[in-house]
């Protein structure tokens, strides 16, 4: 049409058929189109043309071109033009689906086929017409001259239910009049359509290397054995995977059609699909990932060559799938080892238990895929999980929630167990713990790791995910990433646990386990900023023992160390956890009570001064010992925190100078030490 009318009269054909089509698409002779618009393009061009062969002359020319396509090399291997016509029934799906067509005589040099309409496909002058233009060409196929077709009789009139064609042709007689020997000329052209179909398989060949993103090259693999293996409808059903994404690449489908079949490809055995579905398995010593299908109406439809050609695509698919899955695996593992890598250098530079959890918990989503991430310690002593938050690390970088050490608690047996490995939790956990740890999370799914250094138990990293359940589901995969994990966060909470220990003992008296006077003095420090920014008040106590020198000397420095520890356990039973309370030195203590009011820190005043009221037993002494307590408020002026402390002494001082003067009074007595 084109040739003849140029690209106006190909706009006009497409106007007048009312197609929607390009022209790209209609000259592709892989692609279909319905029966109703094959039949408007047709009349269109009659009318058009003004020709009333128009549509013999099409048939005739697409017959020609067809002489070079992947089908033509299909018919070509039946050895004659008289098997092609005695195969009609089996080869005319390759062509239309819309007609039934059925064989009366064949012999070399003549046949007399049927071709009637499909149910729901009727019949059209100009159809008949094109078919017969397309039965001319056959011979053409195996270097010979066209037939010579006799309509007998139409269908399209309504007097009969087929088309009777009389086929005719010389069997000596070459295409071409310079050829003197025909079955040279035969054997030039199935040479040519060899040579074709390997253009094909290495075209096929050069999108496997040339293509990056699996689902093209899936698509094109696809298209090409659509091309070469010409059924109606094909579906690619495959997993890189096992469980992986389900890559579905279809043609003459709609979408919901192809993943029915897709679904069916995968699930049923091959014995139990349909006779007429030509299925090849696509999989390599590697794996297997799936199946290619080539759909006909009826199994003799099917030509043996097709099976052979379809394995052939099945496959390159096959080898797709090895060079993506190869390629995946290894930008999966570089990427995994960067990810650990940058974990590592992250941890490094951890200095204590709690800063460890806070930087793992940032870290972690950023290796696995999951929302958020906690490490708990395990206290071996009260054999439970801790969390080690630390008001000091509260700017480290994408601090996460934190996980309630109880929420765990209940899996802990299994997990401290020696040789225990990861737990995990998905949506459809039937034990009650497990369900219980999802809700307490707020989570779909969880994975509880193990971290021990040999024998020891340290604790458990926990990682979550609040939608995908599918996130954390177990695979080799990760596995292997979480034990990488596990292996920086041992070596970082060994380091971290051993730094908490140096940094412990650095901050507290070693004798009653208080802190000490300068992790005390910075501590303070940090109240009064934090008060002072937040406008809250706190008030400071310095604590001084009575006659702590003279119980020294009379009852030795032993019994004077176990009243020191007996002091300060009875100090902090008199505060909330969240205060401060200190060992000065010597007999000396203090105490930072936050929060408070002065109707409170009175309150806490005579707290403390009642912790002496009753008199501490060491091993055969009972010792009645009083405290010297002074108390000062934080008032918020930027000059406060040195003279909050001097206030407190001074007051501390004004009321041992008191207790000084009572024992000294006439008549007060020696103080007694122990009764």
């Amino acid at each position: 049409m084109r040739e003849k009318y140029g690209d106006e009269g190909v706009k006009r054909l497409l106007e007048l058929s009312g197609s929607k089509r390009t022209p790209e698409y209609l000259c592709d002779l892989g692609n279909w189109i319905s029966y109703d618009e094959g039949i408007a393009i047709l009349e269109a061009g009659r009318e058009i043309s003004g020709e009333e062969d128009f549509a013999f002359r099409l048939g005739k020319e697409a017959g020609e071109r067809l002489a070079g396509s992947p089908v033509a090399a299909l018919l070509r291997s039946l050895g004659a033009p008289e098997e092609v016509y005695r195969q009609l029934v089996s080869t005319a799906e390759k062509f239309n689906t819309v007609t039934v067509q059925s064989v009366d005589e064949v012999r070399p040099g003549f046949a007399r086929l049927k071709v009637g309409p499909r149910e729901g496909f009727p019949r059209s002058r100009v159809h008949c017409d094109h078919t017969r233009g397309l039965f001319t060409c056959t011979p053409v196929l195996f270097g010979l001259a066209p037939a010579t077709i006799e309509h007998k009789e139409c269908a399209a009139d309504g007097k009969v239910d087929a088309c009777t064609y009389e086929i005719t042709w010389d069997p000596a007689k070459p295409q071409n009049n310079d050829v003197e020997d025909v079955r040279v000329a035969a054997l030039q052209i199935q040479l040519d359509a060899a040579t074709q179909r390997l253009q094909g398989v290495f075209a096929t060949a050069t999108d496997l290397i040339a293509a990056e993103d699996i689902d093209v090259t899936l698509a094109r693999i696809t298209d090409r054995a659509a091309l070469e293996v010409r059924a109606p409808q094909h579906v690619l059903a495959v997993r890189a995977t096992d469980g992986g994404r389900l890559h579905i690449h279809s043609r003459g489908l709609e979408d919901d059609e192809a993943k029915e079949i897709a679904d069916r490809l995968l699930a049923d055995d091959a014995a139990d699909l349909p006779d007429a579905w030509i299925v090849a398995e696509v999989g390599s010593q590697r794996h297997h990932y799936g199946r290619l299908a080539a759909i006909y109406r009826s199994a003799s439809s099917i030509l043996n060559e097709e099976r052979e050609l379809l394995d052939v695509y099945s496959r390159y698919a096959a080898a797709a799938l090895d060079n993506a899955t190869s390629l995946s695996e290894a930008r999966r593992r570089h990427a995994e080892a960067n990810a650990l890598l940058e974990l590592a250098r992250t941890l490094a530079s951890t200095s204590s238990r709690a800063e460890t959890a806070l930087r793992l918990g940032a870290a972690v989503p950023t290796v696995i895929d999951c929302d958020r991430a906690d490490l708990l310690a395990w206290d071996d002593s009260q054999r439970e999980f801790v969390s080690d938050a630390d008001v000091q690390f509260t700017d480290v970088e994408a601090v996460q929630m934190r996980v309630d050490p109880q929420a765990v608690q209940p899996l802990a047996g299994r997990l401290s167990k020696s040789g225990s490995k990861s737990i995990f939790i998905g949506s459809d956990a039937t034990d009650q713990l497990e369900r219980q740890i999802l809700f307490d999370l707020g989570a779909v799914s969880a994975a509880l790791v193990p971290i021990r250094s040999g024998d020891r138990f340290l604790g458990a990293l926990v990682l979550w995910v609040d939608n995908d359940a599918e996130r954390l589901r177990p695979s080799p995969e990760l596995a292997s990433l979480l034990s990488g994990v596990a292996a920086h966060a041992t070596s970082a909470l060994e380091n971290a646990i051993l730094l908490d220990a140096i940094t412990y003992q650095a901050r507290h008296d070693g004798l009653t386990g208080l802190t000490n006077r300068a992790f005390f003095v910075e501590l303070l420090k940090r109240v009064a900023s934090e008060a002072r920014a937040r406008e809250r008040s706190f008030s400071l106590f310095y604590i001084d023992i009575d006659v702590f020198k003279q119980i020294n000397d009379e009852l030795g420095h032993d019994v004077g160390d176990d009243l020191l520890r007996q002091v300060a356990d009875r100090l902090r039973a008199c505060v909330r956890n969240d205060d401060l309370v200190a060992r000065l030195g010597g007999d000396e203590y203090g105490v930072i009570v936050e929060e408070v009011d002065a109707e409170s820190a009175e309150i806490v005043g005579r707290r403390l001064s009642e912790a002496f009221e009753t008199p501490f037993k060491i091993g055969v002494h009972e010792i009645d010992v009083k405290a010297s307590i002074g108390r000062s408020d934080w008032s918020g002026s930027d000059d406060e925190l040195e003279a909050m402390v001097r206030r407190a002494d001074t007051e501390m001082y004004k009321v041992k100078r008191v207790h000084h003067a009572r024992a000294a009074a006439p008549g007060a007595g020696s103080r007694p030490i122990a009764a």
